[in-house]
């Protein structure tokens, strides 16, 4: 028995396989599930990581330098606490950061939540927000 081929059932499944190649390429495109959409938030699961601390320090140093006053003493970085990342033109971060008052010898720092853009390939960084995180009771 031979089989015959069947033009309309080949023209349907290379179809098939072409749309089925586009959905993926577009979904690793779009994050794979690793971030969800483009230019939606991906939680960052490494707060030590080394770039993760250079932008919660410029981020803090920044902070600093636009604040600057005579009688209000700076904060000084102790760690990132949680974060997140957005790829936009650039990187968006979005820090919880524990800072300690520099004129204070509190151990516990207070936590800030600060958003940087950066560019690296442009050597821009920008501090958008820095706000303090007031506990509520």
């Amino acid at each position: 028995m031979a089989l015959k081929f069947n033009r309309n059932l080949a023209g349907t499944l290379f179809s098939a396989v072409v749309i089925a190649s586009f959905f993926l390429y577009a979904s690793a495109a779009l994050g794979g599930g690793k971030g969800g959409l483009l230019g939606g938030w991906s939680r960052i699961t490494d707060t030590k990581d080394s770039k993760v601390v250079e932008i919660g320090k410029f981020a803090v140093d920044q902070y600093n330098e636009e604040s600057k006053s005579e009688y209000k003493s700076k904060l000084v970085f102790k760690r990132v606490v949680k974060g997140e990342t957005q790829v936009v033109a650039g990187t968006n971060y979005r820090l919880v950061i524990s800072a300690t008052d520099g004129g204070r010898r509190s151990r516990s720092g207070n936590k800030y939540l600060a958003e940087v853009w950066d560019k690296p390939w442009e050597n821009f960084r920008n501090l958008t927000s820095f706000k303090k995180i007031i506990k509520s009771v």
